[in-house]
């Protein structure tokens, strides 16, 4: 009897993933805290979307290390900011290599949350297995577009990308505005 080709459950697992595959994982936002009685600042993650990962093949212990992680590559450097009320936004990624091999990608983009005077920056931070920096340098560009008219923008705008179909290879993604003013974008 022919025995099972072992590198066929991988592939058939590979292409149910890429069915399933989502443009990111995880989007975040990580501002910096201090305690009263600490002198640096420490990176947290104030939100989160989706609130609950699912991940079908892998144990979620991997998901919950990253997440402890997240904030420290997204600001490397606590000790070195303070309030500023000018800040050019900044846009910068990082790689997680998981225990199993498997990457994630890091995409993020600091800027000043709103408001007045002297505050500390927040970074965005869009978490995926796409290595793919110019197409989520696009989409935090819409991020920060619609932050700054209005926060309760941006998790309808990131609901619709984490929807959008997975594009096949060469083909473009289109992603649904919401944005007033958009032009035929704009589903009516």
């Amino acid at each position: 009897p022919s025995k099972r080709n072992p590198h066929y459950q991988t592939l058939e697992r590979d292409l149910i993933e890429l069915q399933e595959q989502r443009l990111f994982e995880l989007f975040v936002v990580v501002s910096l805290h201090k305690k009263a009685s600490e002198v640096t600042y420490t990176p947290h993650i104030i939100q989160q979307f989706p609130s609950k990962p699912e991940h079908p093949f892998r144990p979620s212990k991997d998901t919950e290390e990253r997440l402890k992680v997240i904030p420290k590559f997204c600001f490397p450097d606590p000790k070195d900011w303070f309030p500023s009320s000018d800040l050019k936004s900044e846009t910068f990624s990082f790689v997680l290599t998981g225990e199993d091999g498997s990457r994630w990608f890091g995409y993020c983009r600091k800027l000043l949350p709103e408001g007045k005077g002297k505050r500390l920056p927040e970074v965005y931070c869009i978490v995926s297995r796409l290595g793919c920096f110019n197409l989520f340098s696009k989409i935090l560009d819409e991020v920060e577009k619609r932050r700054e008219m209005s926060p309760a923008l941006v998790h309808p705008f990131m609901r619709s990308v984490m929807e959008a179909p997975f594009p096949a290879p060469g083909r473009t993604i289109t992603v649904r505005s919401f944005l007033p003013g958009a032009g035929d974008e704009v589903t009516r």
